[in-house]
């Protein structure tokens, strides 16, 4: 039974033909990949922790924090506390039919076609840019999970996009990705 890294890699430089003895070069370039293997697994196992609310720190646990919208001020414990809570939930807490009526009460010049995992938006905002706003905030808190969405138009030009009071960073940030933007009537 091979016991260590070390000891396997010399193994199979041994097969090659390589001796790796200690002060030689080879016994250099087997450290190294050794080195380099250490490095890599050292990555693999920092990713890991990530993905798990307990084991969780820095950008891993400020990912999740933003993944269910907890304020990233409040102490590791009750970050933990509330991820731990937002994975409880059944999808968020959805209920069916939510995004049609956002979308209606908020948007109503705008309608929604549902087939199966993919919604088709219908409608302009042309001359309401307010819709942009409300429309990215619909999308954010009520789109059905694993859904795709979309719109039906053939998008604007850049003299209207120009036209409008926004700059990138609005854009930016109203949540549409740009696929969306560019389908937009």
């Amino acid at each position: 039974m091979i016991n260590s890294r070390y000891e396997r890699l010399a193994m199979l430089f041994e097969k090659l033909g390589i001796s790796a003895v200690s002060g030689t070069e080879d016994r250099g370039e087997l450290m190294a990949y050794l080195a380099g293997i250490e490095l890599i697994q050292n990555e693999f196992e920092d990713c890991f922790n990530q993905l798990f609310v307990d084991t969780a720190s820095g950008l891993g646990l400020s990912q999740l924090c933003e993944l269910f919208k907890i304020d990233s001020t409040l102490s590791v414990e009750e970050k933990r506390l509330k991820i731990a809570k937002g994975f409880a939930d059944v999808y968020g807490n959805y209920i069916r039919g939510d995004f049609e009526k956002e979308l209606d009460k908020q948007c109503p010049m705008l309608t929604s076609v549902p087939l199966d995992f993919y919604i088709t938006i219908n409608g302009s905002v042309k001359n309401d840019y307010d819709q942009l706003l409300k429309l990215g905030r619909i999308l954010e808190n009520y789109l059905p999970p694993c859904t795709v969405i979309g719109f039906g138009g053939n998008g604007f030009n850049f003299d209207y996009w120009d036209s409008t009071p926004y700059l990138f960073e609005d854009y930016d940030s109203f949540n549409l990705n740009f696929e969306l933007l560019d389908e937009l009537m």
